[in-house]
């Protein structure tokens, strides 16, 4: 599966085979962890399976299950750190799926007595990323779960702002900010919007309207899908970090 067909095959997975992750497999996801670390400065953590197999307890109101692994995105407080967390934990979410396992960005739907995670000074537990095998059939409970949250996504439309309506945007920008609207959004209501000033003029992504601080993080998970669309696009670039940053082509 290459990165293009796992943002198309991501969801939010809320269910999990009770079945623990092969040993290669858990080293792929441990050295993707170790490398997110080196280049990013945050500290994500990976945790296997406790004695009875399961990694850490789930809310059973939003999860049909608990998962035999989860990454705990552990990092720095304040608005670019939670940004760069979307971003890297993102990157290993859609590594995840191209290994054929199933995930989900969680930010309070867990049990914190049962989460394991080191945190220093100056530091937090984010979000955790919940792993294991997506079960063939998704469960009754995880189906409505989730057309219930999918319910609130914003519209395509709404997420540009732009010199010409988004039907109209250059064929690559469409694109990018449609591999946006498929990804995960940690507040559940995609509050991204990408702004462009003129035609020609640079990109810009920025959140109107910031209430708990997981905005931040919606805006890394959707300049990462932009960014590895735009690149497959034959527009590859680089994000600005922070509110209203610039995408730089290349």
């Amino acid at each position: 599966m290459d990165i293009i067909e796992a943002i198309e095959k991501r969801i939010s997975c809320r269910a999990f085979e009770q079945r623990p992750l092969d040993a290669e497999t858990y080293q792929a996801l441990a050295d993707e962890v170790a490398r997110i670390n080196e280049e990013s400065g945050l500290r994500f953590q990976l945790y296997g399976p406790r004695e009875d197999g399961t990694a850490i307890d789930m809310a059973p109101n939003m999860f049909a299950g608990n998962p035999p692994c989860y990454a705990a995105l552990v990092g720095p407080v304040g608005p670019e750190p939670e940004e760069q967390l979307g971003y890297y934990g993102e990157r290993l979410v859609l590594f995840a799926t191209q290994l054929g396992l199933g995930t989900c960005w969680v930010a309070s739907t867990y049990d914190q007595a049962t989460t394991r995670a080191e945190i220093g000074e100056g530091e937090k537990l984010h979000d955790v990323v919940p792993i294991g095998y997506a079960p063939a059939k998704m469960p009754l409970r995880q189906r409505t779960i989730r057309t219930g949250i999918r319910a609130r996504d914003k519209k395509l439309a709404a997420m540009w702002k732009g010199p010409t309506p988004l039907g109209d945007a250059p064929e690559w920008i469409q694109a990018c900010i449609s591999a946006v609207h498929k990804g995960p959004s940690a507040i559940n209501e995609q509050p991204v919007v990408f702004v462009q000033d003129a035609d020609g003029a640079p990109v810009r992504a920025t959140v109107p309207e910031v209430r708990r601080g997981l905005e931040y993080t919606d805006m890394g998970i959707a300049k990462l899908h932009f960014e590895i669309v735009a690149r497959e696009c034959g527009m590859p670039g680089t994000w600005e970090w922070g509110d209203d940053g610039a995408f730089v082509v290349d």
